[in-house]
């Protein structure tokens, strides 16, 4: 078994291609994946979207939208170019010029149209309670609209979202302003402060499902991308394990190893717990990438969770299934050709069903059914119980049983279909 270790150790650093494959790819393929993801597994609270401001109104309506936009964290707020106030026509420049990607144009009667229909507001209720009241209304106040200018490549996403924020700060604003006139019911003519921040009560918190657990990471590209990708990575050990046994087989080395006797079983152990071996440490090189890597290109750290040591049996149980499907692979196919390709391609297949392109809980119920068969669906559930959900040895138990189960059918399926 020690002379196998040894003889595929010398096989895998006489094979740099190998090599690459198994380090430097997956590597590649984590840093690619996470930049290129980032965006769209950031939260709008944690992005900058810059909006121009072009405010035409001369009341107060219009400077209390502005400032209910620059509170908002997601938004910077551009009221001003070259010190001088955004105009409609700059603003529709900068726009089809693809300087900016949105921008709002608040009208001129902005503030005297919320005056006329709160006062119509305050009169209809003041009438209603036998009261007389004599707030000033508009002839003929007409309907001006804010508008929304985008510039046409922005997303129908960040579209709504900015649709979505204004209209909360517009209700806010004509609920300011129709308390302030039903203020004045009382026939003063001083203005009534209204403080709507004053009810801002029961703040909203988000916190983790586990109270004694305090790393609670949310999902982001790197926490993503790392294990989902190492894994891939770890399943494609099969090109090289299928490709070895091949050409032992071609040979007629593996003929000399039968006619050895119980040498087969040594052999076959020996091969197994090397390539496991070589498939842990490529699973910890990855993490090592998420950890002290990918923050140099901008990205988050990855976050191990609450019990980083679980991670050690995972990728026991993760190495011990990719490398009996790479020994089952070699056995049963009969030339090169035919075992590398269909071990690659089965491979990404098992991972677009799994969750490593996209997540489980976004496919039809019926693929979400066919993922259970994938093992790095299996690979994956159980490596996100540990990061992102913060459970123990406990937590994965059912994804570990379930990977070691399914890498020892594999190991024994090849005494009866394997070739000879």
């Amino acid at each position: 078994m020690f002379a196998t270790l040894r003889k595929e150790l010398l096989l895998l650093l006489r094979d740099p291609g190998g090599l690459l494959l198994l380090l430097i790819m997956p590597a590649a393929l984590i840093i690619v994946m996470a930049v290129v993801q980032d965006a769209p597994y950031r939260d709008y609270q944690e992005m900058k979207f810059e909006i121009l401001v072009a405010n035409e109104d001369k009341g107060s309506a219009g400077e209390k939208i502005v400032q209910g936009l620059r509170k908002n964290k997601s938004f910077q707020v551009i009221d001003t170019l070259k010190d001088a106030p955004v105009s409609n026509v700059n603003l529709r420049d900068l726009l089809k010029g693809g300087d900016y990607q949105m921008g709002i144009i608040i009208p001129e009667a902005t503030t005297a149209t919320l005056v006329h229909t709160s006062n119509l507001m305050a009169r209809e209720m003041a009438r209603s309670l036998g009261m007389e009241v004599n707030l000033p209304i508009m002839d003929n106040p007409g309907q001006p609209a804010i508008q929304l200018l985008f510039d046409p490549v922005v997303k129908p996403s960040f579209r709504s979202a900015l649709n979505f924020a204004l209209n909360q700060y517009l209700t806010q604003v004509k609920t300011e302003i129709l308390l302030e006139r039903i203020g004045k019911m009382n026939g003063k003519d001083g203005e009534v402060s209204v403080n709507l921040e004053a009810l801002d009560v029961l703040p909203v918190q988000e916190q983790s499902l586990e109270k004694e657990v305090e790393i609670s990471p949310s999902m982001n590209s790197v926490q993503h991308n790392v294990p989902a990708w190492a894994i891939f990575g770890m399943f494609l050990i099969v090109v090289p394990i299928s490709g070895n046994m091949i050409r032992e087989r071609d040979e007629g080395s593996a003929l000399r190893i039968r006619l050895i006797p119980s040498a087969t079983r040594k052999v076959g152990l020996g091969k197994i717990v090397f390539y496991v071996l070589v498939c842990m440490l490529q699973f910890f090189v990855m993490l090592l990438v998420g950890l002290y890597l990918l923050p140099v290109f901008g990205l988050p750290r990855l976050s191990l969770g609450a019990h980083p040591w679980t991670l050690f049996p995972i990728s026991i149980a993760i190495a011990f299934a990719a490398v009996s499907y790479g020994y089952f692979i070699g056995s049963v196919f009969k030339t090169a050709n035919q075992a590398m390709p269909f071990g690659a391609i089965s491979v990404v297949l098992f991972s677009a069903m799994g969750g490593v392109w996209v997540p489980v809980e976004i496919l039809p119920e019926s693929m979400r059914l066919v993922a259970l068969a994938s093992p790095l669906h299996w690979s994956l559930d159980a490596v996100n119980e540990v990061i992102l959900r913060g459970k123990g040895i406990a937590g994965v138990l059912k994804p570990i049983m379930i990977l070691l189960a399914s890498g020892a059918l594999l190991s024994v399926l090849p005494v009866f279909w394997g070739k000879k």
